[in-house]
């Protein structure tokens, strides 16, 4: 009988350590997504001279960090009575978002962190038309087409939810900053596809990106086991009670 309760309590306690062992680890789903920027087709409606089309893949390297890229499509036209301006070129971006919602929470469906991205601008500009006035009097002349590279930082805070299964909606603020317009030091382009305005060494704005998830894989996470209110409870009833004890009997002795 004590060899059968024995075998009981041992029983009991593997049983309970195996519990709380799986409370503390989550199974958290890895993804890749494929997603495309709406906000530039609808920034077309609103401004007739920028055309831009963006796409994004990202990939969980685990349950915080994902690894990121992204290509874009610009095209910038701006007329006056003074001059034709046009630009048109490809942007690259590669980096990497870190999510802060813990994994237990998140479950690869939803994120809100921020993002560190390097950026490559492939672009070619010119003035077709550009007049001017000068103290021999008025002309009008034009700027060859020229082929630059540009190099900027992209720093991405942003959100992103499921919107069903296998569908994920998320936008992000972007702060861009840039390294080099390519154009040499005195000339600034009056748009660099991916950055924006090139006379400015800081742009801003937001994204709106639809994407395609797929998870691959599936790891185990270890989830910190918080504290419980009762227990810190019952250890500060402890000690104080082991406090008192102590200041009683004390006071005993000096009796």
């Amino acid at each position: 009988m004590a060899r059968r309760t024995c075998i009981f309590f041992i029983s009991l306690f593997l049983l309970a350590e195996t519990v709380a062992v799986s409370q503390d680890t989550v199974t958290v789903p890895l993804h890749v997504r494929a997603g495309f920027d709406i906000s530039g087709p609808v920034m077309k409606l609103v401004t007739k001279d920028l055309i831009s089309y963006g796409v994004a893949a990202s990939a969980d390297i685990n349950s915080s960090i994902a690894a990121t890229a992204g290509v874009r499509y610009s095209s910038y036209r701006s007329s006056d009575v003074l001059y034709d301006f046009m630009s048109r070129g490809f942007s690259f971006t590669a980096g990497a978002d870190y999510n802060f919602i813990k994994a237990n929470v998140s479950q690869g469906r939803y994120s809100a962190g921020i993002g560190l991205r390097y950026g490559l601008s492939f672009y070619r500009e010119e003035a077709p038309m550009l007049r001017y006035t000068n103290e021999w009097g008025a002309g009008e002349t034009s700027v060859p087409a020229e082929s630059h590279t540009g190099h900027f930082m992209e720093i991405t805070p942003g959100v992103r939810a499921e919107l069903f299964r296998g569908v994920t909606i998320g936008w992000n603020l972007y702060m861009r900053l840039l390294l080099s317009a390519g154009a040499g030091k005195d000339l600034k382009p009056v748009w660099m596809p991916g950055y924006g305005p090139g006379t400015s060494g800081m742009t801003t704005g937001a994204e709106y990106y639809v994407s395609i998830s797929i998870p691959y894989r599936k790891i185990k996470v270890y989830i910190k086991p918080k504290v419980r209110e009762t227990e810190e409870e019952e250890t500060e009833v402890t000690n104080t009670g082991s406090g008192t004890g102590t200041g009683l009997s004390g006071f005993t002795n000096r009796l």
